[in-house]
């Protein structure tokens, strides 16, 4: 049988699932170019399909009769027709947690960027704002340390400008514990002075013995000086109301996803001074237009959803996506250990395998 993946493959995938599958596995451009060219026969021995960004739905699953498992190399598979799958009996996995630790990295630098202003004051130098138009022909280069001082003399000095906070005091809340939030909190560990976890999906008991303290939305909100959040939903979590409860001059982090937070009451809260900083890594709209008022915010630390790419992701999500696999064609497995979307068609895949 033969498997075909559009995505980045590991060296070792092909002969991992070769001997554990017999699929021949064949790295495509787009699994609907290569469907195209390949015969009826062909089409008709392709059991699986690995993808992480491409469409996946009816159209391809209607030319593919005897395919058994779609996977999606994905936190989350928004691109696959998951409720067509299931019509055609085929199972789709996913990849959740696949870039919990590269998220949970850049998190931590993006809160020392924003705290310290590092990415503020490294484009002040680039643009010039930091740099002098006089010949300093040496009168500066002290053996002693040295002040860093602007031409304007009535101007502050990047030491008293750019002036931050350390982090061993800091309250950090954590909005979201599942995979990404809890390695967030573990990060964070030893270096604040406390870290609350928001996440009404989780017992209190199990965040308490975790070693952090559960709280409420509410309650985070009016004590923590640094929110992060972690948690992947399509409704708004932090609006105009929830950053209003926010501790005056504290700090936000969002690398989740756009639709949690109100981008305009954030703009508003930064330009006013209400919020001492924020540090974005997406957005409504990606990329961002020349026009985007996020350009001209105070106190904003920008990048281009860059949390999750690191070289290591790749061989992460192929790990659990052949773990799931082996899951999937052991009879005696229990799926609720395995991140399979469509779980509740298992017995008619399993019939359809000639498994029942």
């Amino acid at each position: 049988m033969l498997a075909l993946a559009s995505t980045n493959l590991p060296a070792y995938t092909k002969s991992v699932l070769h001997d554990e599958r017999t699929w021949e596995l064949r790295q495509v451009s787009s699994i609907r170019e290569a469907l195209d060219t390949m015969t009826p026969d062909e089409r008709a021995r392709v059991a699986a399909i690995f993808v992480e960004t491409e469409p996946i739905g009816e159209a391809i699953l209607s030319l593919l009769e005897n395919l058994e498992v779609i996977a999606c190399l994905r936190s989350e598979p928004v691109n696959i027709d998951v409720e067509a799958a299931s019509a055609h009996e085929v199972i789709v996995v996913h990849t959740p947690g696949r870039n919990a630790e590269a998220v949970a990295d850049f998190t931590l630098g993006l809160c020392l960027a924003m705290l310290r202003n590092i990415a503020v004051a490294h484009h002040a130098i680039l643009s010039g704002e930091l740099t002098t138009t006089k010949h300093v022909d040496g009168i500066q280069r002290a053996k002693g340390d040295v002040i860093w001082r602007p031409d304007d003399p009535t101007a502050l000095i990047p030491y008293v400008l750019y002036k931050g906070h350390q982090l061993s005091k800091l309250v950090v809340a954590v909005v979201g514990f599942g995979a990404v939030g809890r390695a967030v909190a573990r990060r964070f560990r030893g270096l604040v002075g406390e870290i609350c976890v928001v996440d009404p999906a989780v017992s209190r008991e199990s965040i308490e013995e975790s070693g952090y303290v559960a709280s409420s939305l509410a309650e985070a909100l009016s004590r923590a000086d640094v929110v992060t959040i972690h948690a992947r939903s399509d409704t708004q979590l932090i609006g105009r109301s929830e950053i209003e409860q926010m501790k005056q001059g504290s700090y936000l982090i969002n690398t989740a996803r756009a639709t949690v937070l109100d981008y305009d009451a954030l703009r508003d809260a930064l330009t006013s001074g209400r919020l001492g900083g924020a540090a974005l890594d997406v957005f409504p709209d990606e990329p961002l237009s020349t026009s985007d008022p996020l350009l001209r915010t105070p106190r904003l630390t920008l990048t281009p959803h860059l949390a999750g790419a690191a070289f290591e992701v790749l061989d992460v999500q192929w790990e659990i996506v052949l773990r799931a696999i082996a899951g999937l064609y052991d009879a005696d497995a229990d799926w609720s250990a395995i991140a399979v979307r469509n779980a509740d068609i298992r017995e008619m895949w399993e019939k359809r395998l000639g498994r029942v």
